[in-house]
């Protein structure tokens, strides 16, 4: 179908502004663009009004005008509110300025009104007593019925629209070969003049904006023009059709307030209410004389700032100028038809189950009724009605607007996070052992280029960290890091999760849905666990690394992204190869730069600083005042095995500063197995890690805890041992606080 109103891509500015003035929401949001969908389009012209950025662009025919005017035998058909869009001027320098543009006659559109009245009264008396008509002289009104209301098709007045009325007319008495071009103020005469029931009667239309372009490019001013007349005979009445009851005034039938069974209805809001309570059978009037504008002299091509009021008294004033000294003559209409028929083009969309609807509404964290603020923003009166439109595929769930509000302070807490976590040099990774330090260096290198890495080690020694660590060194730091760990889902769910999924490629994909290598775009993708991904997959990835695009799941039209790899893994991918588990080929393109990270026991130097910057971090997260860790309980961290590496240390640390009273972490603040450990370290092993201050502390503290054990808990008898006063002894006890313990002896 023709397309009368378009979007000019890249200029949508999301505002949905065209949606909330839509009055039948004919309006397809893709990709952030509002654009219309010809077949739901009424052309009323008022998403035009209102977009602020101009992104509505009405269909053009001066170029189709101007190849007439250069053929000759051009006839302008003036719509009857001219005059109150060119005012001051007159309307016969209007006529001028048409003449001096090439048009060889001027006709006003009010004749064929007057036509169309002639009209109106016969079939009036055919249809007798027949009630709920409804009138045709509205295009807006007639693609109204016909899309929306079908039921009510019977009801339209079966004659055509002063333009055709016109254009019919001067093709039975000028011939077929002249060419008519309607100029007016009506988007949705363009799409009129090309029906299957009416094309013909007009070859081109214009709005009084295409006309005014026309007369610019030519240097013509209306208001230097000299007065020029009309071709046409005396339209009389018919000057009043651009305003409301025009036509009824025109035809004298009374609008009589008292009986309520002739009425005038104007404007979008009224037009909708009437024509929805007449197709419920709850308003029956004998007929209604409908203009969706407010009248045509408020039609949404034109750009006068004058008040409805006095374009109305322009129009009225000319129709009485008109009427002077005039009378109608007979007309003889033969051979001209004045009828024609309306057909059923509505568009069937099926109704979504509650589920559907639900569904929708999950994706954006409504789960009840109170989650549904129906605030209108997205264009949509409520949630629902949305939710239907995202179903039916004309509208972006994510176009709810507390919805994104909430997701953009989300994304802001994330980003000042994540921001916090990489002030430091390398963000959370904590270390200066030799192993570490060679896993800095690397970091810096390959940070600076688009280089694939893959990122080897053990569960828990931070592979992720090195990953955002690459990525906020990169030139890539201010787009996306996006991760997923691909051990975590099913096949199927993985692959829609990474590239997306197209409406209706499987059971439940209500939506259209952009995969993780989408949200990533010019930025960074960490695939965590890639040695778990099937071989099926494996492909598919292996497809983006070497070609840059993929398919979205039921599509078949490649995307392209800009996305930089990262992976990772704790498998041992080269025997994964030989047993058939793991592609090679995705192998060597992942394997560009690998970065080994040490398991925990291979760098136990690092343990007290990782072990000290986990206290301050769960102390932070918790609200306690923890200040480090007795000699016995970092002996037994540093001498631990960590089979899951830094994650494990990380975890023992946080169940720590839960469960101590006290204001160090002491032995038994540890889980069992930590204990039992404690029992025979001794030199470095023991005061790594300390200062040296610490150290001998320590060392006091083994020294007459030992003592105590081999007297069993008499002061006296550990003195000796020691070669101590008892008084000194008993100091130290107090000193290192060592009363309370299972060996802290009596004081005999």
């Amino acid at each position: 179908m023709r397309e009368i109103v378009k979007t000019i891509t890249g200029k949508c500015r999301m505002c949905y502004a065209c949606i909330r003035n839509c009055p039948v929401k004919a309006i397809k949001v893709v990709d952030g663009q509002a654009r219309v969908v010809p077949e739901l389009c009424i052309a009323c012209g008022h998403c035009v009004q209102v977009c602020a950025q101009g992104a509505k662009l009405v269909e053009r025919e001066i170029d189709k005008v101007e190849e007439f005017l250069a053929a000759g035998r051009v006839i302008a058909c003036l719509a009857p509110s001219f005059v109150a869009e060119f005012h001051p001027a007159w309307p016969g320098q209007v006529v001028a300025a048409l003449r001096k543009l090439g048009f060889d006659e001027v006709y006003e559109v009010a004749y064929g009104a007057h036509l169309v009245t002639l009209e109106y009264q016969k079939y009036l008396q055919e249809a007798g007593d027949r009630q709920g008509l409804i009138s045709t002289p509205c295009p807006a009104i007639v693609n109204l019925v016909t899309k929306y209301y079908p039921r009510l098709l019977p009801q339209l007045v079966p004659v055509v629209s002063p333009m055709i009325a016109l254009g019919r007319y001067l093709k039975a008495r000028k011939g077929p070969d002249v060419r008519l071009v309607f100029i007016g103020p009506c988007v949705a005469k363009k799409g009129e003049a090309r029906e299957e029931e009416v094309a013909g009667a007009i070859d081109a239309v214009l709005t009084f904006l295409e006309l005014k372009e026309m007369l610019v490019a030519r240097e013509i001013d209306i208001n230097l023009c000299g007065n020029s007349d009309f071709d046409n005979d005396p339209a009389y009445l018919g000057r009043l059709y651009p305003v409301g009851g025009g036509l009824l005034r025109s035809a004298g039938i009374d609008a009589d307030i008292l009986t309520n069974q002739v009425l005038v209805v104007e404007g979008r809001e009224d037009c909708l209410d009437f024509l929805k309570a007449v197709n419920e059978g709850k308003m029956v009037p004998q007929m209604a004389d409908m203009l969706f504008c407010k009248g045509c002299i408020n039609g949404p091509m034109q750009e006068n700032d004058f008040s409805p009021y006095r374009r109305r008294k322009i129009v009225a004033e000319f129709t009485r100028q008109g009427l002077q000294n005039t009378r109608p003559q007979p007309l003889d209409l033969t051979g001209i038809n004045l009828r024609r028929e309306f057909h059923d083009q509505s568009v069937f969309f099926p109704r979504p189950s509650e589920a559907d609807i639900r569904a929708i509404l999950a994706e954006l964290g409504k789960y009840t009724p109170e989650d549904e603020l129906n605030c209108g923003a997205c264009g949509y009166p409520s949630c629902r009605e949305k939710a239907v439109a995202v179903y039916h595929g004309l509208a972006e769930n994510r176009m709810c607007l507390p919805y994104l509000i909430a997701q953009l302070e989300k994304s802001n807490f994330h980003l000042r996070q994540e921001l916090k976590a990489f002030q430091g040099k390398f963000g959370q990774l904590v270390g200066n052992s030799a192993a570490m330090q060679e896993v800095y260096r690397l970091i810096e290198k390959v940070a600076k280029t688009d280089a694939t890495v893959l990122i080897r080690g053990e569960s828990g020694t931070g592979k992720e960290l090195v990953a955002r660590a690459i990525h906020y060194h990169s030139r890539r730091s201010e787009a996306p890091f996006v991760s997923i760990n691909c051990a975590a889902l099913p096949e199927t769910l993985l692959e829609s999760e990474l590239f997306g999924h197209a409406r209706g490629a499987f059971t439940g994909a209500v939506t259209a849905k952009k995969g993780l290598f989408e949200e990533a775009n010019e930025g960074t993708i960490f695939l965590d666990e890639i040695g778990d991904v099937s071989l099926g997959l494996q492909s598919k990835l292996l497809r983006v690394l070497q070609e840059g695009e993929f398919l979205r799941v039921g599509e078949t039209r490649p995307t392209r992204v800009n996305v930089r790899v990262l992976a990772a893994t704790n498998r041992d991918l080269e025997k994964a190869v030989k047993d058939g588990a793991f592609r090679p080929e995705l192998l060597y393109r992942l394997n560009v730069i690998t970065i080994w990270l040490p398991p925990l026991r291979e760098r136990r130097d690092d343990i007290p600083l990782l072990a000290r910057h986990f206290l301050e971090k769960s102390c932070q997260r918790l609200g306690k005042e923890v200040n480090g860790f007795t000699h016995e309980a970092m002996d037994a961290l540093i001498r631990a095995d960590w089979p899951g590496n830094v994650r494990e240390l990380e975890n023992v640390i946080e169940r720590a500063v839960i469960l101590t009273e006290s204001k160090r972490i002491e032995l038994g603040d540890l889980p069992r197995q930590f204990r039992n450990m404690a029992a025979g370290a001794s030199g470095w092993a023991f005061t790594r890690g300390m200062s040296f201050k610490e150290a001998v502390a320590a060392y006091e503290s083994r020294l007459i805890l030992q003592a105590l054990e081999e007297s069993q808990g008499v002061q006296a008898r550990a003195a000796e041992i020691l070669g101590l006063k008892r008084s000194t002894l008993n100091e130290m006890i107090k000193r290192y606080n060592l009363m309370g313990r299972k060996n802290g002896g009596t004081n005999k």
